[in-house]
């Protein structure tokens, strides 16, 4: 994994495309989100400066914000790590993690739109009616996937068999009720969240909870509201970057990623992120 983070004092367990996580006494750990960037399942060398601390900062607003929708494994104290590190991590308690990811979708764009176009379904899912991309759902629907180094679209009953019928339910409602919460929140706010993932896991008591990241840049696709309620299809989110790569023929090696792209992306962030955390006056 390049450029992982070694923190002195603590023990590393895991190096996700994004996330270093470590050991944090025995009910907790340490999860440290990096610079890194990924996009199509790749990782690259290359940072983007500041887009850990934003994704950090982000997910914690979104976990405080949610949790009495369901329980999270966020945990609100400071981190004691090196204060250069600090905007980048949080405590979270240990979970079980559930080998699936809850995808959820307002709005067709990405692969949702692609196979739409393909096959007239999504998952499975047939769409009985002509939509055209970037069209809102009547209702959002629920898009599981596997979780691993290559993600694998599969159907809720497939879901069903890999994690039960009982968790799979319990993460529909969740998911929904989230997404639901949020797209309301977020569009008064000048954002529509058009789709998102959810990850879950098992606390020490069993239960279901919300893990990992939510509502980010990097794990939701997000369009941004004009005055006159029009959507902006220019998204703020990672599109842009899978957008620049696939305009300029990359095949998944690594290459220099000129400065200009870095700057844009987290500027696509910052505008998701102010507008998304911004209090009324």
């Amino acid at each position: 994994m390049p450029n992982d983070l070694n923190i002195d004092g603590y023990k590393k367990l895991y190096s996700g495309k994004i996330r270093d996580i470590y050991e944090y006494g025995q009910k907790h750990l340490l999860i440290v989100t990096s610079d890194r960037i990924s996009a199509f399942d790749f990782v690259f060398q290359e940072e983007v400066l500041g887009k850990g601390s934003l994704l950090n900062s982000m997910s914690i607003f979104w976990f405080k914000l949610t949790k009495k929708i369901i329980k999270n494994h966020y945990v609100d104290k400071k981190p004691e790590v090196d204060p250069s590190l600090i905007s980048r991590s949080m405590i979270v308690e240990k979970t079980k993690v559930i080998p699936v990811e809850a995808i959820v979708r307002g709005h067709i764009a990405g692969s949702a739109w692609k196979t739409y176009q393909e096959n007239g379904s999504i998952n499975g899912v047939e769409i009985t009616h002509k939509l055209n991309e970037y069209d809102k759902f009547s209702e959002p629907i629920f898009t599981p996937s596997t979780k691993g180094n290559k993600d694998e679209n599969i159907s809720i009953s497939k879901m069903k068999d890999l994690v039960g019928e009982v968790i799979t339910n319990k993460i529909i409602k969740a998911s929904l009720d989230l997404y639901n919460f949020a797209y309301r929140y977020s569009k008064d706010r000048g954002i529509i969240i058009a789709d998102t993932k959810f990850e879950f896991g098992l606390n020490h008591n069993r239960e279901l909870i919300l893990i990992d990241e939510i509502f980010t840049p990097d794990c939701s696709r997000f369009l941004k509201l004009d005055s006159n309620g029009n959507y902006d299809l220019d998204a703020f989110d990672k599109q842009y970057f899978r957008n620049y790569l696939r305009d300029n023929n990359w095949n998944k090696n690594q290459i220099k990623i000129p400065l200009e792209v870095k700057n844009k992306l987290m500027n696509k962030y910052q505008v998701a992120y102010d507008l998304i955390t911004k209090k009324y006056e």
